[in-house]
């Protein structure tokens, strides 16, 4: 493998999980890193860490469903610091509930930030780079349900095949500019991603109990953030067309392309509407409400990473 010079590097939705990661195993490798996200305080904050460990970064507050922003950001980008040599596209939201009961606000909301987003983050820096002529790498955050139908995540699943598929093809058109796309299809990290999701036909405190168990549960069985960045960032120096990060999206990897037909009817299993039906029987009981949020509040987690289970308050950017 040849020697990795990152150089700039632009990291969507960087102020926690998986950007943040990413970013800063980049700046460790010397890159100068463009921080974006929608939360202007967790961006400085992601920004601050790659700066005391001697790194060079910069926040940027950004809304990436709103195509004029992004569109706005690139050239600040290109103006200010330069074409970039590696572009991640992680910013990503979670809607999940019974398909036909989910708001057609939150259906597109979705769309526009786990899909469209990516295809316009390809777009406006792809052709950056194509323009610069020396090429360049995008990195587009997947899922393993991008090859997993899991029921009652809908609308999180097919925006997520939608940019797996989308990688997959622009690495094949790209490929004469000299620009290498990767798509990452991470499994379970210990990322922040719950502490955001909407979620139809629950009640708004079943939300935030709900919040803080996934994003507890998910700290004690994912992997860190930091890790899976660092992983990212060997893909990109290798040149990885698909990475699977874990091993259980290795293995729905295999056996979605091996055993197409199987798979379906595992998931079928696993998340079917007869376990649904027995989860609401528990959720919607009265009683269950006061035993969830105590159980909540002295549930474990590990301590050391960046954890929040509600929206943490933005702070405007500086003029």
């Amino acid at each position: 493998m040849k020697p990795f010079y990152p150089g700039l590097a632009v990291v969507t939705g960087a102020g926690s999980g998986i950007g943040r990661g990413t970013a800063t195993a980049l700046a460790d490798l010397g890159a100068e890193v463009i921080v974006a996200d929608i939360n202007f305080a967790t961006a400085t904050d992601t920004v601050t860490r790659i700066r005391a460990r001697g790194g060079l970064a910069h926040p940027y507050a950004l809304d990436v469903a709103d195509v004029g922003a992004l569109t706005a950001f690139a050239d600040y980008v290109r103006t200010n610091h330069g074409v970039p040599d590696v572009v991640v596209n992680n910013a990503g939201i979670v809607v999940a509930g019974p398909f036909l009961q989910i708001r057609p606000k939150d259906l597109r909301r979705i769309v526009e930030v786990n899909l469209m987003a990516v295809v316009h983050g390809c777009r406006l820096f792809g052709a950056q780079m194509a323009e610069r002529g020396t090429g360049g790498h995008l990195v587009n955050i997947s899922s393993m349900a991008a090859f997993a139908p899991v029921r009652l995540a809908t609308p999180y699943c097919f925006t997520k095949a939608g940019v797996k598929h989308l990688s997959e093809t622009l690495r094949a058109e790209l490929a004469r500019d000299n620009i290498r796309v990767t798509v990452v299809c991470p499994g379970l990290i210990a990322t922040n991603l719950p502490a955001t999701a909407t979620m139809a036909t629950l009640t708004a405190e079943q939300v935030s109990i709900t919040r803080q168990i996934v994003v507890k549960a998910m700290t004690v069985l994912g992997m860190n953030p930091d890790r899976a960045g660092r992983k990212i960032v060997r893909a990109i120096a290798r040149d990885r067309a698909v990475l699977p990060l874990r091993p259980e999206a290795w293995l729905t990897y295999r056996l979605a392309r091996a055993f197409p037909r199987a798979t379906r009817a595992i998931m079928r299993v696993v998340t079917g509407p007869e376990v649904e039906r027995v989860l609401r029987l528990v959720i919607d009981h009265p009683a269950v409400i006061g035993v969830a949020r105590e159980a909540a509040a002295v549930m474990p987690h590990r301590s050391g990473l960046q954890t929040y289970w509600e929206p943490p308050e933005s702070a405007k950017p500086a003029p």
